[in-house]
């Protein structure tokens, strides 16, 4: 096997010192442009990469994110919002010539726990989590990493943050429905874990409040967040009962199109007998018969921003805490009718 080439043979043959090397090699303009094409020419000649971890030890500080997912991360990879958040921060990752480690995750290990087991590895200059959840799990303690939280933290006055608007999401959704004349209706997928969901629920209940529309309790059907596998018998009993729901807002495109089947099943279609408004404008969603109308979050947005303000933290040009709003969209499309209004 060939030996692996050294920063001191690539120095050797450029006829300058490994100190040279290394600032050629990372563009330092006290470098000249000659010595840095030479340097680059050999380091390419030889195969010659830099040991990126090494490096980052000796100086004490790194170049690597810390990604951490709210569920495992085979889970979240198979849903489309987790694969286009890694997108948009990939892109600004590279762009800025970071890289960026994701935590792998596991069923029984808490949030803090992987919060902490990042920051104590020592790879990681700065944190990146995927969720934020409702109980408090006093998941910053001892950790002097710098992170910043997609979605809505407990303490936002003390946190960086990056979200959409759920409140405001969750009562447009539910106005588009009652503008067409519908109230009688259900909300699919609560999973209380979740801030973004009791934001969600929290525009929900202040529409149907606006439009004087009743809120059925039975009529809130948890789903956990990702898997999408509400209870079918208890949605049976509720759309099998003369006063059902005419109109459902369900919190992710995978969990409606399940929904439609389900419907179809009952001999029920959408939206001639019960319209659809979903979240997160998926593919499937879009391709679906009939194609959802749905809440666009703009996940890859919601990273670009994360990202960029993440490595602006890190090179101490954001001071206090602060948080940034992606705006979400309506996209109308064939899964909801108007009804007369009553």
């Amino acid at each position: 096997m060939a030996t692996k080439a050294t920063i001191k043979d690539v120095a050797r043959l450029a006829e300058v010192s490994p100190s040279t090397v290394s600032r050629a090699l990372r563009d330092n303009p006290r470098i000249s442009q000659e010595v840095r094409r030479r340097v680059r020419d050999v380091a390419k000649a030889l195969d010659f990469h830099p040991n990126q971890m090494a490096r980052s030890l000796v100086k004490q500080e790194t170049r690597i994110v810390g990604v951490l997912f709210a569920e495992s991360a085979s889970a979240s990879m198979g849903h489309p919002f987790y694969p286009a958040v890694l997108q948009g921060l990939g892109k600004v990752a590279g762009e800025r010539r970071y890289h960026m480690l994701l935590s792998t995750g596991v069923e029984n290990m808490s949030e803090a726990d992987a919060m902490r087991d990042m920051a104590d590895s020592g790879f990681a200059s700065g944190l990146i989590c995927l969720s934020t959840f409702t109980s408090p799990q006093d998941a910053g303690a001892g950790i002097t990493l710098p992170m910043v939280e997609i979605g809505h933290p407990l303490d936002p006055e003390h946190s960086y943050y990056v979200d959409n608007d759920n409140v405001l999401a969750g009562g447009e959704a539910t106005r588009y429905l009652l503008r067409r004349g519908h109230r009688h209706i259900l909300f699919l997928g609560y999973d209380k874990r979740f801030i973004m969901m009791e934001n969600r629920m929290k525009g929900f209940r202040q529409a149907m409040a606006e439009f004087s529309a009743p809120v059925r309790e039975d009529w809130i059907v948890p789903a956990r967040l990702i898997e999408n596998m509400p209870d079918f018998t208890h949605l049976g009993e509720i759309f099998r009962h003369a006063d059902r729901p005419t109109a459902v807002v369900s919190m992710d495109d995978p969990l409606s199109i399940g929904l439609n089947g389900f419907l179809l099943t009952l001999g029920l279609s959408v939206p001639a007998d019960v319209s659809i408004v979903s979240f997160n404008n998926t593919q499937a969603g879009q391709y679906h018969t009939p194609a959802l109308t749905t809440i666009d979050v703009h996940p890859r947005e919601l990273g670009i921003h994360a990202m960029t303000l993440l490595l602006n933290i890190i090179r101490g040009t954001v001071e206090n805490p602060t948080h940034i709003d992606v705006p979400f969209t309506l996209i109308q499309r064939d899964s909801v009718a108007e009804i007369p209004v009553e």
